[in-house]
């Protein structure tokens, strides 16, 4: 069966060990519902047709449901319980799913909204310091430099691979796409990992669009230096048709894959800029590196 989690449950948090052995469906999915904090720590959602709530999708065994149920409050023959089971469709990119979770019982009073409808974001900024993966433009530093911010993103650990996902362009402007992420299995996305805070984090809001409901933040878990560590990252809430970047774009995405990523990864930038989805200039613009580093090699 497939259950819907939202909140201590999911990847990285405190009870995800009751999953453990269960299998990923999504974990960029959402269901229509409003999320509130509850009297204790966990988190409580009630279904409401005009917000969202992201969470994770996992293919349970039916005997495991029992250890859920129980973790979650919910008791069967009790209406009454901390919290009631309900079928409800959850919705992904891939597709939609008739799942089971977990919505809060009358006990519990909606005082305390959830800004964002992600509990695991909302848990990731109370820390002072938090990982950001870059996949896209801010793996390039100019913007920073020019925007007085470039001081924030210092602590640079490296290249991270992020498992699973795949690099689009489904972010539409009037000069052109911008860079995405999608849950594609097999595939990986490569980028940089920051350290950041507070400060840094504000400037991204920003610049990724947060505010004007165009990108929503969303933790991950990038593999770096021979773990998985959790990170603060950018997605386009609504995803269109993959159309090409501009140039100058083009040119940050890859100036800073060239400084970190590898060397087949920015191979894959190069041909998705020149074939798949080809960039005006970029063609023009990597002949003239190549005579750059020619003639470097030449003095």
């Amino acid at each position: 069966m497939l259950v819907f989690v939202y909140g201590t449950l999911c990847r990285g948090e405190l009870n995800h060990n009751v999953l453990k052995n269960s299998k990923l469906i999504s974990e960029q999915a959402w269901v229509k519902a409003k999320m509130y904090k509850s009297p204790s720590y966990y988190p409580f959602i009630k279904e409401d047709e005009h917000s969202l709530v992201y969470g994770e999708i996992y293919e349970i065994k039916e005997e495991l449901l029992p250890a859920v149920d129980r973790l979650e409050g919910y008791r069967e023959d009790d209406p009454n319980s901390l919290f009631l089971r309900k079928k409800v469709t959850a919705y992904t990119e891939a597709g939609d799913y008739e799942v089971e979770t977990y919505i809060g019982g009358d006990r519990f009073e909606t005082e305390h909204f959830i800004e964002g409808g992600d509990w695991k974001v909302d848990q990731a900024l109370k820390q002072n310091h938090l990982n950001y993966f870059a996949y896209g433009s801010c793996m390039d530093n100019e913007r920073f430099i020019h925007a007085g911010v470039d001081h924030l993103f210092e602590e640079v650990k490296g290249r991270s691979v992020l498992e699973n996902y795949q690099m689009m362009f489904t972010h539409h402007l009037e000069d052109g796409a911008r860079a995405d992420i999608g849950e594609s299995r097999g595939e990986q996305v490569e980028g940089v990992l920051y350290k950041i805070d507070a400060d840094a984090l504000n400037y991204l809001y920003y610049r990724e669009g947060v505010y004007s409901s165009s990108y929503r933040p969303t933790v991950v878990y990038p593999y770096h230096n021979g773990e998985y560590e959790r990170a603060i990252t950018f997605t386009v809430i609504t995803k269109e048709e993959e159309i090409a970047a501009p140039l100058h774009y083009a040119v940050e995405i890859y100036r800073g894959a060239k400084q970190y990523l590898s060397p087949g990864y920015i191979n894959n930038i190069v041909t998705k800029f020149t074939k798949k989805l080809p960039v005006q200039g970029f063609r023009d613009y990597m002949e003239s590196e190549k005579r750059k580093k020619g003639k470097m090699n030449e003095d």
